[in-house]
């Protein structure tokens, strides 16, 4: 008798946690994981971003498909996104498998091989600063422009599978216009950041049996959360949306880079993306590549 009791003590427990647990539930769809993105990178009434720029460690796969190759990389990140008054901005540093500098200010961009002792010029003005050019109305020169408007420039829909191993949601986004070399662009958006947004625009509702209003859960983003110490993004405590873009070309290449350690809104300082030429290296513009030596 006193092991049914038990029993039945811990299947009324189980209930009664499943119909909270379903009480709480939270649907997440297309629609909800596209504006999770869009929100944390478009700008509002203030004229500002919730996510105005962002630093992060990377990892970085490339899949060759003629070569069958895969060629892999890692370093740091740190980019400024562009404005209606300001262009892109971004410095990559690369470890491995060699060090590398990748900058640009939006007028100009540095690709720095330290063991080669040379620095390749070029100028990119006339992408990010040509006369008329708008990062809210312009179809995205660059992926990182249009991070604020994917809905406008690419047709989205999850990817086969919709999720990830981890439980991420995949989208999966083809240009509506014709985009330099790109064919697809694959996105993992964080779940715990689909299901902050959800939580955060439902309007609370009447559970049966006459409940007070409750708003469905959040997720509990405790210190045990992969990004660590969580910034306030968009009037919560959010983490990054984005944990890996992939980038597939029109000849069947494609490259993937995953996010970790990621700190926003660092108010740069300008010269975070000027790069100071070394002494002694030499300076090459593309128009002289070609060219003998």
């Amino acid at each position: 008798m006193k092991r049914f009791t038990v029993l039945m003590a811990a299947l009324l427990l189980l209930s009664v946690c499943g119909t909270s647990f379903a009480a709480q539930q939270v649907i997440v769809g297309l629609n909800d994981v596209i504006a999770t993105v869009e929100t944390s990178f478009k700008a509002g009434n203030s004229g500002e971003a919730p996510i105005a720029d962002f630093t992060a460690d990377f990892f970085q796969s490339t899949l060759l498909a003629k070569d069958k190759r895969e060629m892999r990389g890692d370093g740091q990140v740190s980019v400024k996104l562009a404005t209606a008054n300001s262009p892109l901005m971004y410095r990559f540093q690369y470890m491995r498998p060699y060090q590398q500098e990748i900058v640009s200010d939006g007028n100009s961009l540095w690709i720095y091989h330290p063991e080669n002792r040379e620095v390749i010029l070029s100028d990119v003005s006339f992408i990010y600063n040509r006369p008329g050019f708008n990062p809210d109305r312009d179809p995205a020169v660059n992926f990182l422009q249009g991070l604020g408007r994917i809905s406008r420039d690419f047709q989205i829909n999850f990817a086969p599978g919709m999720y990830d191993s981890a439980g991420n949601y995949v989208l999966e986004l083809n240009p509506r216009r014709s985009m330099l070399n790109t064919h697809r662009i694959l996105l993992v958006v964080s779940r715990s950041s689909a299901i902050a947004h959800v939580s955060q625009k439902t309007p609370a509702t009447t559970l049966p049996g006459g409940n007070q209003p409750r708003l469905p859960a959040r997720p509990n983003f405790g210190s045990s959360d992969k990004f660590g110490p969580l910034p306030q993004v968009g009037g919560m405590s959010d983490p990054f949306p984005l944990l890996s873009t992939t980038v597939e070309d029109l000849e069947g290449n494609s490259t993937t880079m995953e996010f970790t350690n990621i700190r926003i809104n660092n108010r740069f300082q300008q010269n975070t993306f000027t790069f100071v030429i070394p002494p002694g290296v030499q300076v090459v513009r593309p128009s002289e590549l070609n060219q003998p030596r």
